[in-house]
């Protein structure tokens, strides 16, 4: 009968055999044997024998996704040979909302939903496959949510002409979205990505800037549209007479 990779059977020549080896990953099974013992007496000693080789379960899917915010997403956990072959599935550490985790019960599982508004990021989990034989299978996996680039800060600041002002630009978003500023500034005021999903206007507005100032403000991270906002900066001035300080009139002119 045939034996598992890794395993043979020896006549050790005294009335004895060994079924001995170390059986091969993939080999998990049952194998039904027969065992014959022959003297040159009739009739021969014939056993039916059963070999049972466990094999611990392991994950073979990759250990990383990406879903996106608002959209469905579906990720198929599967795994290799194992023996018995009923074995379960779990996942440890927290999903984002709007996802769950699913153990189909023959060997597979599936992470799957829609990610909720604001679950954008990345989340560590564990899978576990158990089917009763030591050590479990276990995966550290990834799962990425994106979500679109949106501008949460408000779309209207004063400075004042002579004064230094500051005004911070926030977004959600995942990856961190850029930021870029499209648009007439006044003199002394600039627009400035820090790289971390903000922006600062900030400056000191020069003389004779007063005035009101409408440009782009823009947030790109790839995902879905870029979110773009209309941006006012009022820049208030004091007022100033600017004509002579003197002049002359003549009586009855």
């Amino acid at each position: 009968g045939a034996l598992p990779s890794g395993v043979t059977f020896t006549d050790n020549g005294d009335g004895t055999g060994t079924l001995a080896g170390t059986p091969a990953a993939g080999a998990g099974g049952s194998y039904p044997i027969k065992f014959t013992a022959h003297d040159g007496v009739f009739p021969d000693a014939t056993q039916n024998f059963t070999l049972t080789v466990n094999e611990a379960p392991a994950i073979t899917s990759a250990n990383s996704a990406t879903f996106t915010v608002g959209s469905a997403g579906s990720f198929n956990v599967t795994t290799g040979h194992s023996f018995p072959t009923a074995l379960t599935l779990s996942e440890s550490g927290a999903l984002p909302s709007g996802v769950t985790f699913t153990d189909n019960g023959n060997g597979t599982a599936t992470l799957a939903g829609t990610p909720a508004a604001g679950t954008g990021g990345t989340y560590a989990l564990t899978f576990t496959a158990s089917n009763g034989v030591s050590p479990n299978g276990t995966q550290n996996f990834t799962l990425t949510v994106n979500q679109a680039p949106a501008i949460t800060s408000a779309s209207i600041t004063t400075f004042t002409v002579g004064s230094a002002a500051t005004f911070s630009v926030t977004t959600t978003g995942f990856p961190k979205p850029s930021l870029n500023e499209t648009g007439a500034l006044p003199n002394g005021v600039h627009f400035v990505d820090n790289g971390n999903g903000t922006g600062t206007l900030s400056g000191t507005p020069g003389a004779g800037t007063g005035g009101v100032y409408s440009f782009s403000i823009t947030a790109h991270n790839g995902v879905g549209s870029d979110a773009v906002q209309t941006f006012k900066l009022i820049v208030d001035e004091a007022a100033t007479i600017t004509s002579a300080n003197s002049t002359t009139f003549n009586v009855g002119t």
